[in-house]
């Protein structure tokens, strides 16, 4: 193990650092380097590593392996002297992040009794999962509410380590099956929590907390949530749908619910009525096959989808007792009502699939793909020769 002096503890908003190289070496793919000092943050905890640069060079991951800080650059090193720039708008979004978290877990924690049993930051929101199967609309919106009233009282975060021996010094939210000194994150009186991540200063950074839905998760209730920059880009995200869905509906925003349920169900009687008259006209379109021709009933129907040339058939054999085959470009369905011991499904295995089609089916029905066309057209003759 290397000593390393970890200053994204020590002062979490530095973003700038001049250092010495203690090692560097290549593993594989991956340049690795040890320094000095670091103010880049390794995975842990729940929160990701920092992003940055060590002399220009992209810094693609940071972790810890047996108390030594390892940084993994896009190329190799060289020099003792390392110029460390931290990606600040990513440290400060998780600082942001990490510190809502706490807040959020103690809310449902000292208002429901609910414990955090695990905790996800992730690119685009992060998660919690309580303890409790399920999470009524009233605490979730009481517990968002009391979140932002301590964040806008500028609660200041500290943090300390305490030994073994002193941590009955303050009422941790959980105490961590660990043994050894915990490194504390207090929110001034209001939450004590182990945690080795980086957070803001005082809970006026974290600037809101937003939760944006709960779901059931393993008996438990996952809660998605974003604070800071990630919640006001949603908000904004948001805004910009409502608007445009108000302009494209020529109603206000308040008025969106209302007029999306109008149209919504609009567009259900006007697929239902479709649907009917389709229905009509397949019906028409089958009295005049059947007028005109005799079984096998060969039907065209190029553009149509699979359910359609199904209805189209079913709609002959109504009529009719027979065969009906309907084109779909490359596509064919079958299907028949007829007294005999015709299998469709075993034709399209032994013809059509050794052809180099693609289906199957029953006695009665099927349908088969042909990737090719003059296979398509081969199964086509060979139906005609075979069948009549």
């Amino acid at each position: 193990m290397i000593f390393i002096q970890r200053r994204y503890y020590s002062d979490p908003w530095l973003q700038e650092l001049h250092t010495k190289v203690l090692a560097s070496r290549q593993e594989g793919d991956a340049n690795l380097v040890v320094l000095e000092e670091t103010i880049f943050y390794p995975t842990g905890g729940g929160q990701p590593h920092d992003l940055g640069s060590i002399n220009g060079i992209p810094l693609l991951d940071v972790f810890e392996q047996d108390g030594t800080i390892y940084h993994v650059l896009e190329e190799a090193l060289q020099g003792d002297e390392a110029l460390c720039l931290l990606d600040w708008p990513r440290r400060f979004d998780h600082m942001q992040q990490h510190s809502g978290q706490h807040l959020l877990s103690a809310v449902f924690h000292d208002c429901y009794g609910y414990s955090t049993e695990s905790f996800h930051l992730g690119e685009e929101y992060c998660t919690i999962d309580l303890a409790t199967p399920s999470l009524l609309e009233k605490e979730q919106r009481e517990a968002e509410a009391k979140a932002n009233d301590v964040i806008f009282s500028d609660l200041t975060l500290t943090h300390y380590t305490l030994e073994s021996s002193e941590r009955d010094r303050v009422p941790l939210r959980k105490v961590p099956d660990l043994a050894g000194p915990l490194r504390i994150v207090e929110i001034d009186g209001f939450d004590y929590s182990p945690c080795a991540g980086t957070h803001v200063k005082s809970t006026g950074q974290i600037g809101l907390v937003k939760i944006m839905k709960c779901e059931k998760y393993k008996g438990m209730t996952r809660v998605y949530f974003v604070c800071g920059n990630r919640a006001l880009h949603d908000y904004r995200r948001k805004q910009a749908i409502c608007l445009d869905l108000g302009s494209l509906l020529s109603v206000p925003d308040d008025e969106l619910y209302e007029r999306v349920g109008l149209e919504l169900k609009r567009k259900q009687d006007l697929e239902r009525e479709v649907t009917e008259l389709r229905t009509e006209l397949m019906d028409f379109k089958a009295q005049d096959i059947v007028a005109q021709s005799k079984s096998p009933f060969f039907v065209d129907m190029p553009t149509a989808t699979i359910e359609e040339a199904q209805q189209q058939a079913r709609s002959i054999l109504n009529l009719a007792t027979g065969l009906v085959i309907v084109s779909l470009a490359q596509r064919i369905v079958l299907m028949h009502n007829q007294p005999d011991e015709l299998h469709l499904g075993q034709i399209v295995r032994e013809i059509a699939q050794r052809l180099g089609g693609r289906g199957g089916g029953s006695a009665t029905s099927a349908q088969v793909y042909f990737p090719v066309l003059a296979e398509y057209n081969q199964f086509l003759d060979r139906l005609k020769t075979d069948l009549f």
